[in-house]
């Protein structure tokens, strides 16, 4: 954004600063000399006192790897309370109102909970309307701020200085901006999940095949979008949503993105849509989510492959278990962000009249439901 102040920037793909200037550098040379140290060693040694088999594995490739998963990590994620981009900022911020909406919609809400939260939430409020303006997800957060003055309020707390920063944030929100009434709490009724909830399921899920076999009819990106917009309903760590999709129709787009990817020979080019789901690391602000990215990237994905198939279209899941070479090709070849963690490829068509499928036998339940 070209209202940024210094220090802060929206999402680009040059390399963060260390919070401690050089930090970074130090961090990756000290990794590097103690890999090092590990792979001058007696390796065999070393596997031994591990129980791995010396011929199970390639230390140096396995090493290069985890180094390079840990590199993207530190760089691009928020550890460290390093809000330096657009997003990690909106990530925080959703993540400290998705607290308030938890705890007001337990059974008892806590009347006056959570202060420290709510001090760094209009800390973090402010620093982005300085920054980027007072976008969608700053109104669901006042939105939420609201709720939770009122709840305090209808019990007793009349907590003016948050009601006048509430007001003040309102008032800030540019007037060409469209409005949102989202955030906070909602009432329902169990008859209404019911209600929405009564489709055969089990039915469904059986029905589903991946397919290997497409019609040559185009998919209408409107299809796409549906599902995509029905797979945004799955749950994601403090609702800070980081997957993304990216959809490629063009023929060559297609074949490009494909070509890094082994699992699609002998039906990838009947595919009328190829989708990249991927992960953003800048919603990710500690070490203890250093995988959450395959996780919420992961739910998503599955959301979406359920989506398709309730609009009538064919999927079949590309896995995206590569090396870093591969990995680092594709982003280059297709513009994916390298903040960005490739979770899978989604081949997408419509179903032929007739088609074979693998049966795919799934395990028995009793090798894969253990009760204790």
């Amino acid at each position: 954004m070209s209202n940024s102040p210094a220090g802060l920037r929206s999402d680009s793909r040059t390399d963060l600063a260390s919070p401690s200037g050089n930090g970074l550098f130090a961090v990756k040379a000290m990794l590097k000399r103690a890999v090092g140290t590990l792979l001058s060693s007696n390796v065999k040694d070393i596997l031994r006192i591990l129980g791995v088999a010396p011929t199970a594995l390639s230390v140096p490739a396995l090493s290069a790897n985890y180094i390079y998963d840990f590199r993207q990590f530190l760089k691009w994620s928020a550890v460290g309370d390093r809000l330096d981009t657009q997003t990690k900022l909106r990530a925080v911020i959703t993540m400290d109102y998705h607290r308030i909406e938890k705890g007001l919609a337990l059974r008892e809400p806590k009347i006056g909970f959570g202060r420290d939260v709510i001090q760094r939430l209009l800390t973090n409020l402010k620093r982005y309307q300085t920054a980027y303006g007072l976008d969608e997800t700053c109104q669901i957060a006042i939105n939420t701020l609201t709720a939770y003055y009122q709840f305090n309020q209808t019990h007793g707390i009349d907590d003016q200085p948050l009601n006048v920063a509430i007001a003040a944030l309102n008032q800030a929100i540019a007037s060409d901006r469209p409005r949102t009434n989202q955030g906070g709490i909602a009432h329902v009724t169990k008859q209404s999940i019911l209600n929405a909830a009564a489709i055969d399921f089990a039915t469904f899920t059986q029905s589903r095949y991946s397919i290997r076999q497409f019609a040559p009819d185009p998919v209408e990106l409107h299809l796409i979008e549906q599902a995509v917009i029905m797979a945004q309903k799955t749950p994601s760590v403090c609702n800070r949503q980081s997957a993304r999709v990216y959809v490629f129709s063009d023929d060559e787009a297609k074949r490009k993105a494909l070509s890094f990817q082994n699992g699609n020979r002998g039906f990838g080019d009947q595919a009328s849509k190829v989708l990249v789901v991927v992960s953003d690391l800048n919603h990710f602000v500690a070490i203890g989510e250093r995988y959450q990215a395959w996780i919420d990237g992961g739910m998503f994905a599955m959301s979406l492959v359920y989506a398709l198939h309730s609009l009538g279209l064919g999927t079949c899941c590309l896995n995206w278990s590569v090396e870093r070479w591969a990995d680092r090709s594709l982003k280059r070849a297709t513009g994916i962000k390298e903040s960005e963690t490739v979770i899978m490829m989604i081949a997408v068509g419509h179903l032929p009249d007739e088609l074979t499928v693998a049966q795919s036998p799934r395990k028995p339940l009793s090798e894969v439901m253990l009760v204790r």
